[in-house]
């Protein structure tokens, strides 16, 4: 059972099957645009060129799809109990929310805390030279207390993609009054938040020379708060349509927003022209009782959907771990030698196998029972 629906059970709202599976499908994106990047980084060719398809390249956007789907999913499972807005209520929000993200968040800073250890002792010089600059004590507790996002870091460092998780938490903070101020339907309220949203997206993309989306860790809670924002309208027009027979139940139109958004990132368009196609593939996927239902809640995809928050969070360390074999023996043992096809295709097999084995182990053994155990603290549920 994944930790939404655990959550939506414990509230007594409906589950909505088919947003797991999509969470898990943006997490592998996320996967693959992180081991494209570091194969350019290392001069190899990437796994598509640049002048055949974006649609990896630019897989830092499916974070934006992350920020979308989690102003819904909060929104429907706690869109209720925070219009009461009561100290317990809301502090029992926060505490499920905190139990969700932090205890495997730790956990993982402390793998690359050994990883870090076990490099610096192997292979001193190798580290220093290509590391001691982004794993220093100060940049690990910034990271740590989910500092990296207010502006006090703008570079990478340790975990590089937990900024998002940074930028989550203050939102869910935040969210505690967006969430009652929006969650009463009006059209009017809704339609300006989304323009403000989508301005504030362009005002982000606009601070950067390439006019992307992508680097921008000091602006990272901004951008969530913008692309929650607008999962927020999303699901005021789910609540909407879901007692109608409308189109947007229709599995031919999931289907064209579906391919609008792999469009979009294919030929690399305007990165803000992903967030309307992400909101209206998620509107239509938690709406739809047909054919992309069903493909969605196939087991695999439900598995990796249940496991994504895990895959997240721990695939750097195995991609870090590559480049460390990259650099150490690969590239000095081949110098010159460019990896064929097969080779990259291989190393990200493996890489899959690695992260998603690991992911599952963290996800059983570490993120399901810490957050249990954290939440039968009762202190916060008071």
């Amino acid at each position: 059972m994944s930790l939404e629906k655990a959550s939506t059970k414990a509230t007594s709202v409906n589950y909505i099957p088919s947003l797991t599976p999509l969470r898990g499908i943006a997490a592998l994106f996320v996967v693959l645009f992180h081991y494209d990047i570091w194969l350019m980084l290392r001069k190899f060719p990437r796994l598509i060129a640049l002048e055949d398809s974006l649609i990896i390249n630019q897989g830092y956007l499916w974070v934006d799809f992350f920020f979308i789907l989690s102003g819904f999913i909060i929104c429907h499972v706690y869109g209720k109990a925070l219009e009461r807005s009561n100290k317990g209520t809301i502090k029992k929000y926060l505490w499920a929310r905190f139990t969700r993200l932090y205890p495997l968040h730790v956990f993982i800073m402390l793998l690359f805390v050994v990883q870090t250890l076990v490099l610096f002792w192997l292979f001193p010089e190798y580290a220093a030279k290509k590391w001691e600059w982004a794993r220093t004590v100060p940049d690990f507790f910034i990271q740590l207390f989910f500092l990296q996002t207010s502006g006090i870091l703008d570079k990478p460092v340790w975990n590089v993609g937990a900024w998002s998780i940074a930028a989550e938490w203050w939102t869910y903070i935040l969210a505690i009054a967006l969430i009652p101020f929006l969650n009463k339907g009006k059209r009017v309220l809704s339609i300006a938040f989304v323009v403000l949203a989508i301005v504030g997206y362009v005002l982000i993309v606009l601070q950067n020379p390439k006019l992307i989306l992508d680097e921008f860790y000091g602006l990272g809670t901004l951008r969530c708060i913008f692309g929650f924002t607008i999962g927020i309208v999303v699901y005021q027009a789910y609540k909407t349509l879901i007692t109608k027979n409308t189109v947007w139940s229709k599995d031919w139109l999931f289907f064209l927003m579906l391919l609008c958004a792999l469009t979009v990132l294919h030929f690399g368009v305007f990165d803000v022209l992903i967030i309307p196609c992400f909101s209206l593939v998620l509107l239509c996927a938690a709406l739809n009782k047909g054919l992309p239902s069903k493909v969605l809640n196939t087991k695999p995809l439900l598995f990796i959907g249940n496991i994504s928050y895990s895959i997240y969070l721990i695939h750097l360390l195995w991609i870090y771990t590559w480049i460390m074999w990259l650099d150490v023996y690969f590239i000095p043992e081949n110098p010159g030698v460019m990896p064929t096809v097969f080779d990259r295709l291989f190393w990200l097999a493996i890489l899959l196998a690695l992260i998603i084995g690991s992911s599952y182990l963290t996800y059983k053994y570490v993120e399901i029972p810490a957050q249990k155990w954290f939440r039968h603290w009762k202190r916060f549920q008071q």
